[in-house]
């Protein structure tokens, strides 16, 4: 039974990118829209969590300030998922926070618990990190282009500068740096996450998530506020009702599309909520240093086989390598 819940949680876990990319492709790709995602899934989260709860809201110090940690983090990653998906793979992004939440959660295990290290996990977190600037490195030994990519200087015989290069080389940096922050930040999601139940006063994971969400819903209104409030400062005089309704890519916010954006974050709240079940089910009887290396190995890949049959994402050779990378350092981790 267990592989049964271990197979359903890596499943929903590799489908709820799709919503989220989906979501994306939808709205105008700024880091505003990744607060109206965050606000709408959280919302949708806790229609669900609330009953599970019995309408309680169980509190403890230990318990607010690791949902406080969690509400900034995946509050940042969310506005960085948006904006990353706008100029990005969907593969490179599971793998980036993915790998995340493995390798800081080890870490700190590390540091504030004494847990074992062994060589062999050594060896998986170095090349675990590899995998995730393959792509970088990809391009620098053999990208025909590199050096004008990277140098703004003309290509041979050209008499202008190739400026797509350069585009390309910029949009990648960009890129690459909003998936860092996603590594950054699930991994002090997946801490805060662990802390909050190794306290000595904790709650309930259920309790803890509905602090978590009820923050997290209130944060990204004021966040939204904020910017509109920014925005009509700047001219804009309906600042404040666009930062809501502002964040589709064709304007006017129609019906249709609200649904959609709205749907997204329903079917994303409600493939993470399954998730979670199926984990920690699975949790239950299954080794957690098996568990969640082979819940990672599985989204990553399935995350570059949804890109590829949903939005067309080709898997290219420079993509190919990071994954098997991924999957060797967490086969390394495992052993």
């Amino acid at each position: 039974m267990e592989y049964i819940y271990l197979a359903g949680a890596c499943l929903c876990f590799s489908v709820q990118f799709i919503f989220n990319k989906l979501f994306s492709s939808r709205s105008n790709g700024t880091f505003n829209a990744g607060m109206w995602c965050a606000l709408a899934t959280a919302l949708c989260m806790l229609v669900y969590l609330l009953p599970m709860g019995g309408f309680a809201l169980d509190i403890s110090v230990s318990a607010l300030i690791c949902s406080i940690l969690y509400t900034a983090s995946s509050l940042l990653c969310s506005g960085m998922t948006i904006l990353a998906m706008k100029c990005g793979k969907l593969s490179v992004i599971t793998t980036y926070t993915l790998l995340g939440g493995l390798i800081l959660p080890f870490i700190w295990g590390l540091i504030a618990y004494k847990e074992p290290f062994t060589a062999t996990k050594g060896i998986g977190i170095v090349i675990l990190l590899l995998s995730m600037v393959s792509g970088m490195l990809w391009d620098k030994l053999f990208a025909k282009n590199a050096p004008a990519a990277e140098t703004g200087a003309s290509a041979p015989g050209a008499s202008t500068p190739d400026t797509s290069a350069v585009k390309s080389a910029g949009t990648s940096l960009r890129f690459h740096l909003y998936c860092m922050v996603l590594f950054l930040t699930n991994g002090i999601v997946s801490i805060a996450t662990t802390q909050s139940q190794k306290a000595a006063d904790a709650v309930s994971s259920d309790a803890f998530l509905i602090l978590c969400k009820i923050e997290t819903a209130l944060a990204a209104v004021v966040i939204m506020l904020i910017i509109g409030i920014l925005n009509q400062r700047k001219g804009d005089e309906n600042g404040i009702r666009h930062a809501f309704t502002g964040i589709v890519r064709n304007p006017p916010m129609t019906a249709k599309i609200f649904g959609i954006l709205l749907g997204s974050c329903a079917l994303y709240a409600i493939a993470n909520g399954l998730g979670n079940i199926f984990s920690l089910n699975c949790a239950k009887t299954m080794d957690a240093s098996i568990q969640f290396p082979v819940i990672s190995a599985v989204v990553i890949v399935l995350g570059a086989v949804f890109g590829l049959i949903f939005f067309h994402e080709k898997i290219e050779k420079r993509d190919a390598a990071g994954l098997i990378l991924a999957a060797l350092g967490i086969v390394f981790f495992i052993i």
